[in-house]
């Protein structure tokens, strides 16, 4: 994932499609002008607000291709942030190319910015694209002349958090883009947007921009919006005030600032639970006692009649729960979880008071965690396979709470693992998205299918690789797990193990169990590819010993040392070369493993094929050359290891233009020198 420092720039160019210019600096008087009318993105921007970001990328992909460079602008934060699916800096990185090429300043500097934060980094390459993006008149508003001379790396780490907040108008775009800043903890984009009417704006749940801030812990942020004016004590709708959204994330520096702006230590929402309640969920010592010695009170009761001590009982927070012991809190002694004499009935408090009000006696106690109540309530005659108002089945809600006897007790009773919550997800499925070994282990031993409910949004195997819960993943391989469940893109458990991981032990096991090597997703990627393309080395090397097919193209014909070429993978690059694959295959474009090393501006992995006689002069379907793609993005470096391997310099597209000419038309002068003399 890109950091996050990298690319709010980016994300905000979405939020800020109303008008191409919010997203894109102004180029220069000599650059070309684009972006100038919104019309042809008119159909994103909608599909955007709507977060159905699926059909924006299809409209994106669209015009990008037909050649709009503010849609090739934004089909790349599309690729870079995993809007719509998998995310892939290569193709962004091509987006973003041809998006410069065209005069767009913002693109050139995020290109910059990529190499900056590439790993290894590369300075020559962000150097290069950021004075590009200055010379087409990108000029960040918050930063000095004298930082715009620094390294490229300082220059893209800092200017990358700078968004033209000041040029968007429509005053939806700018509340959500305050939002995601304050969340983001983006203190220059708060300094840009943050205004009173903003700061009064809050969602339907009654919250906006300090709350934000407080529940993600980004201490600078809350400072500067209370210093804007945003009102310290403003709760939701119900009655959570930013102080206890900080207490709770268990942010200490965050609740030193709400103290410093007098924020209010005995608040009480609208369940009764106090500020040191929820410090007392959060279990973060640092900030109860704070709280203790700003004055927060032990002695209140919530509508539960539980105290703060209650809740740090319940949540298991020992230290806390000493500390407040030791300042006079005193527990529920008719609790679930505290009490000393079993309980055979739900105590429930007054009308509009229960927390629990609509839910069966047996889901609240599974989520109390009491064995005694449960069993009780079991022998009575109480179902099983109760749900809660909100759809999710009781042995759901046991899993949720973390109670392996409660799970054990209700499958004993007859609960059904495989009904789902109301999203269809089964019990198994959500105990391994939780990362609940003893819960998964505690239904497996009673019998629960492995592969879940059918109605399951996805396998839980599939879910266990993505989440990296290997440990379950390797409980359900162990009890017989479908290993060819496949996720709703195709792919199966050892592509997104082969993608997220250089544990061998990992993909050996899943191979030992009989998974499909050269199984392929629904783009005919097998696991070889996705690794290659992530660069897990070490997990390349593994499946090249279980005999991986080197030459097993995707649908695009990207094999997969194209596909490590893409993503500047070296040292997979080079395993594969040690293997003698086919360094001429071609993509559906008509590139070539040297075309897509050089797209990637690799000067490493061009050099290495070079090495191993790939054509130089190869052309893809536009009938552009390595030099003339290498020409085109300004990439010196590897303009002179072509030239020094005889490139031709005479070789033109079906533009007509030479390796000089699209040097030339894109300003790189140094460049067109070079190869005019060569």
């Amino acid at each position: 994932m890109a950091p996050r420092s990298a690319w709010p720039a980016l994300w905000l160019a979405l939020l800020a499609v109303p008008a191409a210019q919010m997203a894109v600096a102004a180029p220069a008087a000599t650059a070309k002008s684009f972006g100038r009318t919104t019309d042809a993105l008119e159909g994103v921007k909608s599909a955007i607000r709507l977060k159905n970001f699926s059909a924006a990328q299809s409209d994106l992909q669209r015009l990008a291709e037909a050649g709009n460079a503010d849609a090739q602008y934004l089909l790349a934060v599309f690729h870079l942030n995993g809007l719509a699916g998998p995310r892939d800096p290569a193709k962004a990185k091509v987006w973003l190319e041809k998006s410069a090429a065209q005069g767009n300043s913002r693109a050139a500097f995020s290109l910059a910015s990529l190499y900056a934060e590439s790993d290894p980094p590369d300075p020559q390459a962000a150097e290069r694209w950021l004075a590009r993006a200055r010379e087409l008149g990108f000029t960040p508003q918050t930063h000095s002349t004298a930082k715009a001379g620094a390294t490229a790396k300082a220059g893209a780490t800092a200017d990358a958090s700078v968004i033209p907040a000041v040029r968007i108008t429509d005053p939806k775009v700018k509340r959500e883009a305050l939002w995601l800043a304050a969340e983001q903890g983006d203190v220059p984009s708060i300094e840009a947007l943050a205004s009173a009417t903003l700061l009064a704006e809050s969602d339907e749940f009654g919250r906006g921009a300090l709350a934000r801030a407080a529940e993600a812990g980004h201490a600078p942020a809350l400072e500067l919006l209370l210093r804007r004016g945003a009102a310290v004590d403003s709760a939701d709708h119900y009655g959570i005030t930013p102080l206890m959204l900080a207490a709770r994330a268990g942010s200490t520096e965050s609740v030193e600032a709400l103290i410093h702006a007098k924020a209010n230590v005995n608040a009480v929402d609208h369940k009764g639970n106090t500020v040191l309640m929820h410090a007392a969920a959060g279990g973060k010592v640092p900030v109860v006692e704070r709280l203790l010695a700003a004055g927060a009170g032990v002695a209140p009761r919530n509508v539960q009649d539980w105290s703060a001590l209650d809740f740090a009982e319940i949540g298991g927070s020992r230290e806390v729960a000493s500390r407040l012991r030791e300042k006079g809190a005193v527990a529920l002694k008719r609790s679930a979880a505290t009490s000393e004499i079993a309980l055979t009935s739900v105590q429930r408090a007054g009308q509009g008071r229960d927390l629990y009000a609509g839910w069966p006696d047996l889901a609240v106690a599974a989520a109390r965690k009491a064995p005694e109540l449960l069993q009780a309530l079991l022998t009575r005659g109480a179902d099983p396979n109760a749900k809660t108002p909100q759809g999710t089945p009781v042995l759901s809600v046991a899993v949720v709470s973390g109670a392996p006897a409660t799970v054990e007790t209700l499958l004993g009773a007859g609960a059904q693992a495989t009904h789902g919550d109301r999203r269809g997800s089964s019990a198994l499925l959500t105990a391994t998205r939780e990362g609940r070994d003893d819960m998964v282990a505690a239904l497996l031993a009673h019998g629960v299918s492995a592969d879940g409910s059918a109605d399951d949004p996805e396998p839980p195997l599939v879910a266990a690789a993505k989440t990296g819960h290997f440990g379950i993943l390797h409980s359900l391989a162990v009890a017989h797990a479908h290993l060819e469940a496949r996720d709703a893109s195709g792919a199966s458990a050892l592509m997104l193990v082969a993608e997220r991981t250089d544990k061998g032990n990992v993909v050996s096991e899943l191979l030992d169990s009989g998974a499909a090597i050269e199984g392929v997703d629904k783009a005919g990627r097998t696991a070889l590819w996705y690794a290659a393309r992530a660069g897990k080395t070490e997990t390349v090397r593994l499946l090249l010993q279980r005999g991986a097919n080197t030459e097993h193209a995707d649908q695009d014909g990207v094999t997969p040392v194209a596909a490590a070429c893409s993503a500047g993978a070296t040292a997979t690059v080079d395993l594969l070369l040690a293997k003698g694959v086919h360094l001429e295959a071609r993509t559906a474009r008509g590139d070539t493993a040297l075309l897509l090393a050089a797209s990637a501006g690799s000067s490493e992995i061009v050099d290495h094929l070079l090495a191993h006689r790939a054509n130089q002069d190869a052309q893809n379907e536009f009938g552009d050359t390595a030099l003339i793609i290498a020409s085109r993005n300004g990439n010196g470096a590897v303009v002179q290891r072509l030239l020094k391997s005889g490139a031709s310099t005479r070789l033109r597209n079906k533009d007509r233009l030479s390796a000089a000419d699209v040097a030339a038309a894109r300003s790189f002068s140094g460049i067109a020198q070079t190869l005019t003399g060569a």
